[in-house]
């Protein structure tokens, strides 16, 4: 009978640190994991990049072209990015910036002032002054970046919004 006990507390001592050893495999595992892997997933912020209209762009009622360059950080990769936007000024302190990459395959648009509209040369999707799509295959209106004034300055956001998503910021 003895020796039958003794068969029971070992085997119950046997599970007993199995278990202990994986809870600790397990736990250890994911703590190591998120650290190897978290960064890559993490969203950087977006930056605010100041752009300047020169004087013909400020009296001129159309769009002008401009072009944000800044770091972006992806997991640990830090490359310099460049994206194309279209700025109006609307009003004394209201701007509105259109992003130039086209909602069907990313091309870039143009905007074509005699016609007032935006133009995508690869599939010719065709797009209003506020970016609304007019005709062709883009599934949605170009998006928009946040923008803000700050002591006269303009500032873009390097993320952009839907149309219709809250773009403007007051400072």
């Amino acid at each position: 009978m003895s020796n039958e006990s003794d068969m029971n507390r070992r085997k119950f001592m046997e599970v007993g640190i199995y278990a202990i050893t994986g809870a600790i495999t397990v736990v250890s595992g994911a703590a190591l994991t998120r650290f190897a892997v978290g960064p890559s997933f993490r969203k950087e912020k977006a930056k605010w990049i100041e752009v300047e209209l020169d004087e013909a762009a400020e009296s001129n009622p159309g769009f002008s072209r401009v072009v944000l360059e800044y770091e972006k950080k992806d997991g640990w990769l830090t490359a310099s990015a460049r994206t194309l936007a279209y700025v109006k000024r609307v009003k004394a302190d209201e701007v509105i910036a259109i992003s130039a990459a086209c909602t069907h395959l990313g091309c870039i648009v143009t905007w074509d002032a005699d016609k007032q509209i935006f133009k995508c040369p690869c599939h010719d999707g065709l797009y209003d002054p506020e970016g609304q799509v007019i005709s062709g295959p883009p599934p949605g209106p170009l998006r928009r970046h946040k923008t803000r004034i700050e002591d006269g300055r303009i500032l873009l956001a390097t993320d952009t919004v839907p149309y219709g998503g809250d773009a403007h910021e007051r400072a």
